[in-house]
């Protein structure tokens, strides 16, 4: 009997939704550095951010289903000091936000990953005890995973001169949440929002939920796509396990807006005056506040909780044509990516095939590859490099 030959293995690429495709779409020059040559960032205080907000977002919600601990009072907040972080307080309540923040900051450092300085630690620690009492009172109940990891595979489009047809996608949920209607409190917060963004709710759906170490982007932002896009293919990666109900919607929770800086107020002051900002101030005293408000002046305690809630909390709609839109637009980006990757195989030069597309000054500001960029954010292609400074 003929024994067919072996065939040959079939390559199938596997992206992180976040990891890779939203790096990408950032800058291509820095993806490409930091992903394929493994060169992580030097100072990732951006990254430092957000994970700790996750971290303690997460460990909340642990005490809280162990019922170690529940909202019947706000949870307190004894972080250690900047200068005395050694000694941390041992009389500290399980839940004081204090004490899961430093243990986030520990296993953070180890993975070499640290606040840049005082005030960054602070501002964390900060919107991190607001983010517990003002949403885990509403998110914790609902809340039916934490930390979901999903994956699916997709058809690579005009693939014929790459080196796969399909590629693997990666994702995790910060939270999957199961509604039932007949269940859930009337006065949700969460609900009353699902509520006014979505028509003909049923009676069970589920929502996924991303935390943003972030203020909500303007409408010319890119990041405003870039964020319904994400939580859309959240979507379609959970939808294609045949749930028992289907993710009918995805929320993206701003943490900045819940106790903003300046550049928080600066964002938003710029959005009202180019009418590039969906969320607008529904009270006379908001607006009144913010058209005197000047840098220098205290911006957290600027808006009311009402407005603040609001701009922190964007829900998405996940409709069918909605969610084809956001995975067609993350399949293009495989493409690009595959396509210099060929591209690259046969220059054999990194810098003429991956282009820099970043246009954000504050990520091109913190990149370890700013100095010798051909286009920093801002400026035109090709530009010569400045002499490095003298020590």
């Amino acid at each position: 009997m003929a024994l067919e030959s072996r065939r040959a293995s079939k390559l199938v690429p596997s992206y992180s939704l976040t990891g890779d495709l939203l790096s990408y779409m950032r800058c291509g020059l820095q993806y490409r550095y930091q992903n394929g040559s493994a060169l992580p960032p030097s100072r990732p205080v951006q990254l430092w951010f957000g994970e700790f907000i996750h971290g303690v977002m997460e460990a909340a919600y642990r005490l809280w289903a162990d019922k170690i601990a529940d909202f019947s009072m706000d949870w307190p907040c004894n972080k250690t000091s900047w200068d005395d972080r050694k000694n941390p307080d041992p009389n500290r309540l399980p839940h004081d936000i204090g004490v899961l923040g430093e243990r986030i900051e520990l296993s953070l450092a180890n993975q070499g990953k640290r606040p840049r300085n005082r005030e960054v630690r602070d501002a964390a620690y900060r919107r991190a005890q607001v983010a517990v009492n003002l949403v885990g009172r509403y998110l914790f109940p609902l809340v039916t995973s934490a930390e979901e990891p999903i994956n699916g595979s997709r058809l690579i489009p005009n693939s014929t001169a790459l080196r796969a047809d399909r590629y693997e996608l990666t994702g995790v949920v910060d939270v999957l949440s199961h509604v039932k209607v007949n269940e859930c409190p009337v006065d949700n917060r969460f609900r009353l929002a699902l509520h006014a963004a979505c028509a003909d709710l049923p009676q069970e759906y589920e929502v996924v939920v991303d935390y943003k170490g972030a203020h909500r982007p303007n409408t010319d932002s890119p990041f405003w796509k870039q964020g319904e896009w994400q939580v859309h293919t959240y979507a379609w990666l959970r939808n294609r396990r045949d749930p028992p109900v289907r993710v009918v919607a995805g929320i993206l929770l701003y943490v900045h807006e819940l106790s903003p800086g300046t550049d928080d107020i600066l964002n938003l002051k710029k959005g009202l005056k180019d009418g590039t900002t969906d969320e607008l101030p529904d009270s006379p005293d908001d607006r009144a506040r913010l058209e005197r408000w000047r840098p220098g002046s205290d911006p957290e305690h600027l808006l009311s909780l009402g407005y603040r809630w609001r701009r922190a909390v964007r829900v998405v709609p996940a409709t069918a044509a909605a969610i084809n839109l956001a995975t067609g637009e993350f399949d293009r980006v495989v493409h690009e990516i595959e396509s210099l990757i060929s591209e690259e195989a046969t220059d054999g030069n990194i810098g003429r095939v991956w282009r820099p597309t970043c246009e954000d000054r504050d990520t091109c500001e913190a990149c370890d590859f700013h100095s010798f960029c051909p286009k920093p954010a801002g400026q035109a292609l090709a530009r010569s490099p400045s002499a490095p400074l003298a020590p």
